[in-house]
């Protein structure tokens, strides 16, 4: 029973060679040569389109690289280019506007310096008509002390009167005017 038994329990055709892991020449053999067979038909049909697309998508990464980098060469430029029309703009715009400034204060000296003459016309102008008033008034006034005078005389003249008279009757007329 006892050599049944181990029978039942092992397997066949392992007990005599040696076991399960050791392995057998012509299966080694087949492995390899199967191994090499379909090494030989990848190489053929597959690595190489698989390396070619693996060199292509290689290719096409590096140029979008280089791309990339001169993009941001690029981008780069068009920075330095952008401030300096910015400055260039900002330098103008304070020109325009220091240049309006200046001809604004100009028009300002312009006009107070009009206004100034104007005023003087206006002063001179009134002087002239004061002077001219006034010499009016003095005419008027020495014609009326004349038209005094002449009538004082006629009035001493006809009545003949005594100084003291004489000198009564100019006081009175000169109160009268």
């Amino acid at each position: 029973m006892t050599s049944t038994t181990a029978n039942a329990q092992t397997p066949a055709g392992v007990g005599e060679q040696g076991g399960v892991l050791t392995p057998e020449v012509i299966l080694v053999c087949l492995t390899w040569a199967i191994f090499f067979i379909v090494l030989f038909i990848l190489q053929k049909f597959a690595w190489k389109p698989i390396l070619a697309g693996l060199k292509q998508r290689e290719d096409y990464i590096r140029k979008s690289y280089e791309d990339a980098d001169k993009i941001k060469a690029e981008l780069a430029a068009v920075e330095v280019s952008k401030a300096k029309i910015l400055d260039e703009a900002k330098d103008k715009a304070n020109a325009i506007i220091e240049q309006s400034r200046k001809i604004g204060n100009d028009l300002a000296i312009q006009i107070e310096q009009r206004a100034k003459k104007n005023a003087e016309e206006i002063v001179i102008s009134a002087h002239q008509e004061i002077e001219g008033e006034r010499e009016r008034v003095r005419n008027a006034l020495k014609k009326e002390s004349a038209q005094t005078a002449v009538s004082l005389a006629e009035k001493i003249l006809k009545e003949n009167l005594d100084t003291e008279k004489n000198r009564n009757l100019i006081n009175q007329a000169i109160k009268d005017v």
